[in-house]
């Protein structure tokens, strides 16, 4: 095992640490209103490397819903990778 050091692209994603909230709309269909849907997100940092995001909020239908996020940057590849 080696230890890893960020590196320029890690910086974006330290960006997104922190609390957020959101809001939006869908468009279920033609002929349909829009749904919204809205919530809140808590970004942290693992290490300067990740970043893990836990969400709550509703669906475009209103149903309850829970997130998490996970966002690394793999230098080998040059991209960035999460679930």
């Amino acid at each position: 095992m080696h230890d890893a050091k960020p590196v320029k692209e890690h910086e974006f994603l330290q960006s997104m640490v922190g609390e957020w909230t959101y809001e939006g709309e869908a468009s279920m269909g033609p002929g349909e209103p829009p749904m919204k849907f809205v919530g809140t997100e808590s970004v942290r940092s693992i290490g300067g490397l990740w970043i893990i995001g836990e969400g709550r909020g509703t669906t475009p239908g209103g149903t309850p819903a829970t997130m998490i996020l996970t966002v690394g940057y793999d230098p080998a590849t040059g991209k960035y990778v999460g679930t």
